[in-house]
């Protein structure tokens, strides 16, 4: 007899393959040429505008507007509770302010030394006002937030109004020696911090950064004796505790771009 014939064998089931999920993120280069491909159209804008030639007619008008629009928030914007935003958020508010004056303040130090010239038009180093920003936050946002309250706490602030001879002479006292320390601890320290954090930010070696202070900052000091005691008398005087960090921030705005300059000016010649 013919032998039965084998029974059909089954194919081996293969297993299905996966779903691919849509929220499945690339791979690692995949990702990285996307988001270059997305920064495409931003990093052709970032050149243009460094390759700008940027006139005074156009510097200094916006470095005026920053000025004004940070006196404008922080002297009028309130918070729901009804205070003012300086008031509610000082640290916050003081570090913002301190950042967008000292980047007016450079804004016309770059271009100042050239108008001087005759120049009316030039580039713009915007690295170095990312750097001005820093120095900003911590040399005119934070830290006369922090002096003004140390001085005020141990020497009340007190406008010398009494014509009453012992009074009056005590109250101009007390300016007076609030003018000095000003400039002998305040002064010093805004510009041994602006030099060294310009000085970090350059990548300066130590050598560098004693001859940043041994070429400018005897220099820098004595300026600021000439130019900050006439507005500390109405500092210390009359503007209240709240707004000395930005009212001193508009008074600084041109004395930023000053050290700044300084500062820039001894690391380019060495």
């Amino acid at each position: 007899p013919t032998p039965p014939p084998p029974p059909p064998q089954s194919k081996p089931k293969t297993a299905a393959p996966a779903p691919t999920s849509p929220l499945k993120p690339a791979s690692g280069s995949k990702l990285s040429d996307t988001v270059q491909l997305a920064l495409r159209p931003l990093k052709g804008v970032a050149d243009k505008l460094k390759l700008r030639e940027y006139k005074d007619v156009e510097v200094y008008p916006f470095a005026s507007l920053l000025t004004m629009l940070d006196v404008t928030v922080v002297s009028f914007l309130r918070v729901s509770s009804g205070e003012l935003l300086v008031e509610r958020y000082p640290l916050m508010t003081n570090a913002i302010q301190g950042a967008i004056l000292v980047i007016a303040g450079d804004l016309v130090s770059q271009l100042f030394p050239k108008s001087r010239k005759g120049v009316r038009s030039t580039t713009l180093d915007f690295v170095r006002l990312f750097k001005a920003s820093l120095v900003g936050v911590i040399n005119v946002g934070l830290w006369p937030y922090y002096w003004y309250l140390i001085v005020d706490t141990f020497l009340p602030n007190q406008a010398p109004l009494d014509l009453r001879m012992p009074i009056w002479a005590f109250e101009w006292g007390m300016l007076g020696l609030k003018i000095v320390l000003d400039s002998v601890f305040n002064g010093v320290f805004s510009i041994v911090s602006s030099f060294s954090l310009w000085s970090l930010m350059d990548g300066d070696t130590l050598v560098q950064w004693k001859r940043k202070f041994t070429d400018s900052f005897l220099e820098t000091w004595m300026m600021d004796w000439k130019s900050w005691p006439f507005y500390n008398i109405l500092c210390f005087s009359v503007i209240p505790l709240r707004l000395r960090p930005m009212t001193s921030g508009i008074a600084s705005m041109l004395w930023n771009a000053y050290v700044s300059h300084q500062s820039q000016s001894v690391s380019k010649k060495h």
